[in-house]
C-alpha cells in the first residue's frame, strides 16, 4: 500500500490539491482517492486534485426539499442545520486559500491567471489598462457560516466606490476575528445588514472586473453573506491578485500574504497591513502596480 504524502499546514500544500468540503463548496465533485494528507488544528484532512474532480450533479428536488443553498426557493441557507453549510461548518470546513470558485449562472469564468513570470506580469498590465474594481471584505472569520462584516470597493485610481461597515446577521463577531481586524459588534449595531447592501455591490461592480487578494475566500464570504438574506444574484467570477502577484514574483504554489506581498514591494508605507477593507483594497491595488512596473 502506498503511503500518500502529509502536508503540515495550508503554505505546504502543492497548489490544485484540496479537500473534498472545498471542492463540493464549489460545485464540484471529487473524483477517486485522497492524493495526499493535510495535519491541521489537530485533525487530518484528506486532499483530492482539484484538476480530477467533476461537476456536482443535482437530481430535482420537491419544493421545501432540506440541503439546498439556493436562497430563492425558500430553503435553509448556509450554516443552518439541514442545509449542506450547516454540515460543512460543524465539521470546521478546511478553506484553502487557492480553492475553485464556481462562476454564476450564463457568466464566464474570470480570465486564468497564467503561471509563467512574463506572462503573469502581463496579465496585470491588461487589468490596469482595463475597467476594473479591486474587492476587500473583513469577516466574523474563515468559516462556512461567517459573515462579510465590512466592505471595500475601489476604483482603478484608488478612490472608494462602496465602503461600509455590515452588521452580521448572526449579531456576533468572535474574539478571534477582532483581534485580526479590530471589530466588534459594538462597531456595527448601526452599520446597514447586507441584505441592505447587496444592490449597491452589485451597481458598483457591475460590467467590470472585479479583482481581490485573496480572490477565492472573498467570493466565498460575499456568497455566504447574499445567501444568508437570501439574495440570488451574484457578482461575475473574481480574479486573483494574490495569484497574478505570486506568478510574476516566481512565487512556489502561487500564494502569498499581502502584508509581506506589500513590504516587498515597498508599499507598505504603515509598516504593517492594516486589515481594513478600503486599505487592504488599496494597497492589493499598489502591489500590483508595482509588480507589473518591475516587469517592464
Amino acid at each position: 500500500m502506498v503511503e500518500l504524502p502529509t502536508f503540515d499546514g495550508w503554505e505546504s500544500v502543492p497548489e490544485g490539491l484540496r479537500p473534498a468540503n472545498d471542492l463540493r463548496f464549489a460545485g464540484l465533485e471529487p473524483r477517486g482517492e485522497p492524493v495526499a494528507w493535510l495535519r491541521l488544528a489537530g485533525r487530518t484532512v484528506e486532499l483530492y486534485r482539484a484538476a480530477d474532480a467533476v461537476p456536482r450533479r443535482r437530481d430535482p428536488e420537491p419544493t421545501g426539499a432540506r440541503g439546498s443553498l439556493d436562497p430563492s426557493r425558500g430553503e435553509p441557507s448556509i450554516g443552518t442545520p439541514g442545509s449542506t453549510g450547516g454540515r460543512a461548518s460543524r465539521r470546521a470546513a478546511v478553506a484553502l486559500p487557492a480553492a475553485p470558485a464556481l462562476a454564476p449562472r450564463g457568466s464566464t469564468r474570470a480570465p486564468v491567471v497564467p503561471p509563467d513570470s512574463e506572462a503573469a506580469r502581463r496579465w496585470i498590465r491588461d487589468l490596469l489598462v482595463s475597467d476594473f474594481v479591486v474587492l476587500d471584505t473583513e469577516t466574523t472569520g474563515l468559516g462556512y457560516h461567517d459573515e462579510v462584516i465590512e466592505i471595500g470597493v475601489v476604483g482603478p485610481d484608488g478612490q472608494a466606490l462602496l465602503e461600509s461597515l455590515v452588521r452580521p446577521q448572526a449579531g456576533v463577531v468572535p474574539p478571534g476575528a477582532t483581534r485580526v481586524h479590530g471589530l466588534t459588534m459594538a462597531d456595527l449595531v448601526e452599520a446597514p445588514t447586507w441584505d441592505e447592501l447587496h444592490e449597491e455591490v452589485l451597481r458598483v461592480t457591475a460590467g467590470r472586473r472585479v479583482v481581490a487578494w485573496n480572490a477565492p475566500f472573498d467570493q466565498r464570504m460575499v456568497r455566504q453573506s447574499a445567501t444568508r438574506w437570501r439574495r440570488s444574484e451574484r457578482i461575475a467570477g473574481f480574479e486573483c491578485a494574490m495569484r497574478a502577484y505570486a506568478h510574476a514574483r516566481g512565487l512556489r504554489f502561487g500564494r502569498a500574504k499581502l502584508e509581506r506581498a506589500a513590504a516587498e514591494m515597498g508599499v507598505l508605507e504603515s509598516g504593517r497591513q492594516r486589515h481594513r477593507s478600503s486599505d487592504d483594497a488599496r494597497l492589493s491595488l499598489k502591489v500590483l502596480m508595482r509588480a507589473a512596473a518591475r516587469g517592464r
